[in-house]
């Protein structure tokens, strides 16, 4: 006949999450070693279903609800072994003999017990029982839920303290963009400016060369007309040395007749 699926039933689940949940905050998770918190565990998990369990359905509870814990199964397989040694060696080793409680208390000289007062007793006693476990039960809720709160709470304020200094950061760098992007326009337009000025220049020197090189045309003009005027000059006072020549000799000739 084959054996049953493990399954946990709603009672039993809730019983296990409120008693696995104190644990998460006194162990915190240790990759090196799980022992402390797998020994709590499984006694929990002993206490609330009253049975022992193979390493696989032991780490399908650690799975559900202990999330991160992974211990090694010869770790499982220890533990397991320590706590049902811890169980029998708390289980009394003398018992009443198996002729009943009437003859084992006759045996102990111990006046019966009336049953029924028992029962009474307890039934009066139940519905208080059971407000204390649901109080108790509440309690511990509260308690890891209060934690859970202000482990929320810390991360949410190093959240937005994180938040606050990348605001920071950004303005700051939103304010260099700026001040890059003000001195990037203020260089364009004094590039814009050298580049007019530069044009201006390079027209200005143009209209310069221009009259320079008309100047000097009227320069080589004026020249060639002044050694024109010149050689017309030279030759004309040539003309007139050699006239004064011939004026002279005709007047020695005349002067030699006489």
């Amino acid at each position: 006949m084959s054996r049953p699926p493990f399954s946990l039933t709603d009672d039993q689940a809730r019983d296990l999450l409120q008693g696995v949940a104190p644990l998460l905050e006194r162990y915190p998770v240790d990759p090196r070693d799980h022992r402390p918190f797998l020994r709590a565990f499984m006694r929990v998990v002993h206490s609330v279903t009253g049975k022992l369990y193979g390493p696989d359905i032991y780490r399908r509870l650690l799975r559900a609800y202990a999330p991160g814990r992974s211990p090694s199964t010869s770790t499982i397989a220890t533990e397991r072994s320590d706590l049902e040694r811890e169980l029998a060696a708390a289980v009394p080793t003398t018992a009443p003999s198996s002729a009943g409680p009437a003859l084992y208390l006759a045996a102990a000289n111990v006046p019966a017990l009336d049953l029924s007062l028992i029962r009474t007793a307890f039934a009066e006693q139940l519905p208080q029982f059971a407000r204390m476990a649901v109080q108790a039960s509440r309690d511990t809720q509260v308690e890891y839920l209060q934690a859970r709160l202000r482990d929320v709470e810390r991360s949410t304020a190093d959240a937005k303290a994180a938040a606050a200094r990348l605001a920071a950061e950004l303005q700051e760098q939103t304010g260099r963009a700026t001040l890059l992007a003000q001195e990037l326009e203020a260089s364009q337009a004094a590039l814009a400016q050298q580049q007019q000025v530069v044009g201006s220049l390079t027209e200005e020197l143009k209209g310069q060369r221009y009259f320079a090189m008309q100047a000097i045309e009227m320069g080589r003009g004026e020249t060639r007309l002044v050694k024109e005027r010149v050689a017309e000059l030279q030759a004309k006072n040539d003309r007139l040395e050699t006239m004064i020549d011939h004026l002279r000799m005709a007047r020695g000739n005349s002067g030699g007749m006489r």
